[in-house]
């Protein structure tokens, strides 16, 4: 059975509860027909483990979809307890991961879509870590 990693869950409850009235056209976590097809973390792995959400860009009103890309991408090149769940991040046609030295949790690149929504894929650390994720866009007021 499938099933989202913890840190996952964690920070998709932490977005719904900061962003109340956000669409959610373009969320997701399990793969669909066309993901089976191929290699992604929104498959479940041989545990049943989906490494993968995507968050719709509409957070409602007061919702910065890029400030909340941004602070994932820079709490994982932090060094703060839990940074290491993220595996990489995809926004605006561009991706953010420790994959290269010179280009380390930098965003880079174009050809990789995700106009529509953040996506954001995990390790095998957020399986078990469901830990709070301490991004400061959590901690304003809620619309």
């Amino acid at each position: 059975m499938a099933k989202l990693v913890k840190g996952g869950v964690t920070l998709r409850d932490q977005i719904n509860k900061r962003f109340p009235k956000r669409k959610k056209d373009s969320d997701g976590w399990i793969g669909d027909a066309a993901h089976q097809d191929r290699e992604s973390d929104h498959n479940p792995d041989a545990n049943g483990w989906v490494h993968a959400i995507d968050i719709d860009k509409d957070l409602g009103a007061k919702g910065d979809a890029k400030k909340l890309a941004d602070q994932i991408v820079d709490y994982a090149a932090s060094k703060k307890k839990g940074g290491k769940r993220v595996k990489y991040v995809v926004f605006q046609d561009q991706i953010a991961s420790a994959t290269y030295p010179e280009t380390k949790w930098q965003w880079r690149g174009s050809g990789y879509g995700h106009y529509d929504h953040i996506h954001v894929s995990f390790t095998a650390a957020a399986e078990e870590d469901g830990s709070d994720w301490p991004l400061p866009i959590f901690t304003v007021a809620t619309e």
